[in-house]
């Protein structure tokens, strides 16, 4: 489980020490299931398209998992697992974007449900593995 910004801090794998906020990383993400379906009801509020929600360096994770996370931790197997379960959770984000930009509601629902919730999980997972290793490499 996650721990609380407070908890890493004290222990010394802040976000500053580190370049990312793996908490804020989560949350962000876990927020995108009500963007998604949003979009799917017609009900979205802003313009996403699949060419940006199905790139994986976009994103804060994507820019840290690309750049410095990768120059300090790349050699972490949990990055490793981290980096493929995020670049999945996009691609599947764009997948059922450009479902609905065809008028595929049902199939990107069904995505929705199915795949991207799975994504989303193992990505959620992958990120406390990785928050895991920074806490024993900091001890």
């Amino acid at each position: 489980m996650l721990m609380s910004n407070e908890a890493v801090c004290a222990i010394g794998v802040s976000p500053s020490n580190i370049g990312i906020d793996f908490v804020e990383a989560a949350v962000s993400h876990m927020n995108w299931r009500s963007k998604l379906k949003s979009h799917i009801a017609g009900e979205a509020t802003e313009n996403w398209l699949p060419s940006v929600a199905g790139v994986d360096d976009e994103c804060g994770l994507g820019r840290w998992l690309g750049g410095i996370g990768r120059v300090k931790f790349g050699h972490f197997s949990a990055f490793r697992r981290l980096e493929a379960d995020h670049a999945e959770f996009h691609y599947f984000a764009g997948l059922i974007l450009a479902n609905v930009l065809e008028g595929e509601r049902v199939e990107a629902e069904i995505l929705l449900r199915n795949e991207f919730s799975q994504a989303t999980r193992r990505m959620l997972i992958a990120i406390n593995e990785m928050n895991e290793t920074m806490m024993q490499v900091a001890a």
